[in-house]
């Protein structure tokens, strides 16, 4: 018994993922590095394989998520996954036809940055620390019940190995994580155990919108409306109080 508490423990136990130094050698002298009046600094290798990095703080530089992209001649729009913008809507910087260089914060209206002189551009690449994705984490289930209570499980990134899953209970700005003590996944839903009580998700595979979720706490079995991960973004990115800072651009939207 002892024995398989301790594999049950070790194997929901997973060490949390750090960003990793990324190597620009490749691509050190292409970069090109545009100020916006936030203070924020974005780092473009434009053309078929583009890459895009982002600080504010002048020292440690974050790889962004590219999630659309489009070329017109000179012309270039890029646009990266930033989580905490209303709506589903990614962070976008451009190069328009007229040569001059804007971003704008989903539907925020465009504003103008402005290209770095290449020698303050060398110094401050030189100087820099490049990191992989600061969004280490992505959202998997979220629910809410009647008492504006969420219930939200999140899960490791794909590219910093998955699973890892964390459950956690509680009003906005107030959420509290709670231990697992098992997960059970299967065609027929999930199941998140804490000690505090379970989050189960059934899903109806032929009709999502019979999906159900529930707050299960000894014999009481409380129903939970369940969130579209996309669509609410911002409340779980901006207001739940889990996540500090992501290296994104529009962070202080």
């Amino acid at each position: 018994m002892a024995f398989s508490l301790l594999c049950l423990t070790s194997a929901l136990a997973v060490a949390e993922p750090k960003p990793t130094a990324v190597d620009i050698k490749a691509f050190k002298d292409k970069l090109t590095l545009y100020e916006d009046a936030q203070g924020g600094t974005y780092l473009v290798v434009p053309g078929n394989e583009p890459r895009v990095f982002y600080t504010s703080n002048g020292k440690q530089a974050y790889e962004q998520i590219i999630v659309t992209r489009s070329t017109n001649g000179d012309a270039w729009s890029l646009g990266t996954w930033a989580p905490r913008i209303s709506g589903i809507a990614p962070a976008t910087i451009q190069r328009k036809e007229d040569g001059t260089f804007e971003r704008w914060c989903g539907n925020e209206g465009q504003q103008p940055v402005k290209p770095v002189a290449a020698d303050k551009a060398k110094l401050l690449i030189n100087k820099l620390q490049f990191l992989t994705s600061g969004i280490i984490r992505r959202p998997h289930l979220f629910a809410r019940d009647d008492g504006g209570v969420y219930y939200y499980v999140d899960e490791i990134s794909k590219a910093y190995g998955g699973q890892g899953f964390r459950v956690f209970v509680g009003k906005k700005g107030a959420m509290k994580q709670l231990p697992l003590t098992d997960v059970a996944r299967d065609t027929a839903g999930e199941v998140y155990a804490t000690k505090s009580g379970d989050v189960r998700f059934v899903f109806d595979t032929g009709d999502s919108s019979k999906n159900t979720a529930y707050w299960v706490k000894g014999e009481k079995r409380n129903p939970l409306s369940i969130l579209d991960v996309d669509a609410n973004s911002r409340i779980i990115w901006a207001e739940l109080g889990i996540y500090s800072a992501l290296g994104t651009p529009c962070d202080e939207l």
